[in-house]
């Protein structure tokens, strides 16, 4: 005589008799941006710099950088660009620097006006290309 397999209640007691999936449905995987060091553009920068000026969320702004992290961003803006206004006086001050120190001396540059040096390179090219 053949013995069946038969699956009773008394074996899952906390399914009520039926057999549970136990594998979850698979997923897809999520995709991560990856490093890229991507230059950024000055379209980028001006986009960014439009969407901070009119109190879009990091979110919100990183969701128009399809290649670029929130964190990313950020670090972007406060390293790179949240310090290149300059007013009237600084502006002055950053001109002057520059007349009295070599050009390539952009570290000294922006100790002495109080601003990252790379800041002080962007706002010195967009400001006085034609000056120095």
């Amino acid at each position: 005589m053949a013995s069946a397999s038969v699956t009773s209640s008394a074996a899952y007691p906390d399914t009520g008799g039926q057999v549970a999936d136990l594998d979850p449905p698979p997923q897809q995987p999520v995709a991560k941006k990856g490093r890229t060091n991507t230059p950024w553009t000055a379209a980028e920068e001006q986009r960014l710099k439009a969407m901070r000026d009119d109190g879009k969320s990091w979110s919100e702004i990183a969701k128009t950088f399809p290649t670029r992290t929130e964190g990313s961003v950020k670090k972007h803006w406060y390293k790179d660009m949240h310090y290149a206004e300059f007013g009237e006086d600084e502006s002055a001050a950053l001109l002057a620097a520059i007349k009295e120190y070599d050009a390539s001396k952009w570290k000294v540059i922006g100790a002495k006006v109080g601003k990252p040096a790379k800041a002080c390179e962007q706002y010195a090219k967009e400001h006085f290309g034609g000056k120095l």
